[in-house]
């Protein structure tokens, strides 16, 4: 998409505060269709608090203004916020055993947008779980179902809280894989997600925005990010390249 095209996601001023303590201050900062986004920071440095805001969602200690499509999110009714943006908490919370089909089929809100359940299941290894009660899923495979899930929304922006935190390594790269191929196919899509994983990040992300925890922020692409003096600065430790990756000292 031209550089000239609205913004999927436009933030102005955000500042975030939890129990007292600055997590964030003054965000000024852009999606655009076609970008794959990473948040880093460690623990606490208010990745999740931002992805929930981004998503519209209440946040104590909330200052500044997020707009989608060049519209106030106070703007949105609830019908057209799902329609355009598909929230993934980091642990989904299930009260009943459903089959995933059937979840699956409650998740769609687009239908003219959405690809098929079976489909989406497939593409991140799980089309045989399809019959299963959801409770009944491991860790790694409940989350690439809530990932299809959040797929099958249909929304052009996806904003996921550690897509790969339950994912043995051969399920990490195929999340990477999937996430790059969601937004190749089609021209208005983009997605932001949190992860500790720098070697994932450096796979999957086109852009990072990287959260010091006190206030400062930092956001470039990836290639400006990952870098050993800036991983430094965010985490506290040193860092080593290793075959094209980067590995905590």
């Amino acid at each position: 998409m031209s550089g000239h095209e609205a913004p999927l996601l436009e933030v102005s001023g955000l500042s975030l505060q939890s129990g007292g303590r600055c997590l964030l201050r003054g965000l000024d900062w852009q999606v655009r269709a076609g970008e794959r986004w990473c948040l880093i920071g460690r623990n606490a440095a208010g990745k999740s608090s931002l992805l929930r805001a981004l998503a519209g969602l209440a946040v104590p200690g909330r200052e500044g203004e997020v707009r989608w499509a060049e519209r106030p999110q106070a703007s949105w009714s609830a019908a057209e916020a799902a329609a355009w943006r598909a929230w993934m908490p980091q642990q989904s919370t299930d009260r009943f055993a459903l089959p995933v089909r059937r979840l699956m089929e409650l998740s769609v809100v687009r239908p003219d947008a959405g690809a098929d359940a079976m489909t989406l299941l497939a593409g991140l290894d799980v089309a045989e779980l399809a019959d299963r009660a959801v409770t009944q899923l491991s860790g790694g495979e409940r989350q690439r179902v809530a990932l299809a899930q959040t797929a099958a929304q249909g929304a052009a922006l996806m904003l996921l809280d550690e897509p790969i935190a339950f994912q043995d390594p051969t399920h990490q790269g195929l999340v990477a894989r999937w996430l790059a191929a969601w937004v190749d196919a089609r021209p208005d899509r983009a997605w932001v997600a949190s992860s500790h994983d720098i070697h994932w990040v450096g796979r999957a992300a086109t852009h990072v925005l990287a959260l010091w925890g006190d206030g400062r922020w930092r956001a470039g692409p990836v290639a400006d990010m990952l870098d050993a003096p800036t991983l430094q600065a965010i985490y506290g430790c040193d860092w080593l390249a290793a075959g094209g990756s980067w590995l905590p000292a």
